[in-house]
């Protein structure tokens, strides 16, 4: 979500618990009570309900990986060298324009690495 997006949604949420908070000032102990306990129930499903839409709407149901114009990566002496993605993708990878990797007793990765 963008910055102003996120900025609405805070600014929208503020806004609804000052409306909430005021509406329930002028109701007695035992009406706010069962107004808020009410509202605190709608509240929780709507909540349920975005966090659900929120997993099946995700492309791929994972994350995706562009690597892209990586330098050149060098590993000697047993040890391991990279200048691209080292780690764990459950979705699409894409790799394009890499460096040259070279090892002499070790590792070298210019690229993506499942890990």
């Amino acid at each position: 979500m963008s910055g102003s997006g996120q900025r609405m949604v805070l600014g929208g949420t503020g806004l609804a618990v000052g409306v909430l908070a005021g509406a329930l000032s002028f109701l007695s102990w035992d009406k706010a009570n069962q107004v808020a306990g009410v509202v605190s129930a709608l509240v929780s499903v709507a909540a349920l309900g975005v966090a659900v839409w929120a997993l099946v709407a995700s492309p791929g149901g994972g994350s995706s990986v562009r690597v892209s114009g990586t330098g050149r990566a060098t590993a000697t002496g047993g040890g391991s060298a990279n200048s691209g993605v080292l780690g764990a993708v459950s979705g699409t990878v894409e790799v394009d324009r890499t460096g040259d990797a070279q090892a002499d007793g070790g590792r070298a990765n210019t690229g993506f690495e499942q890990r």
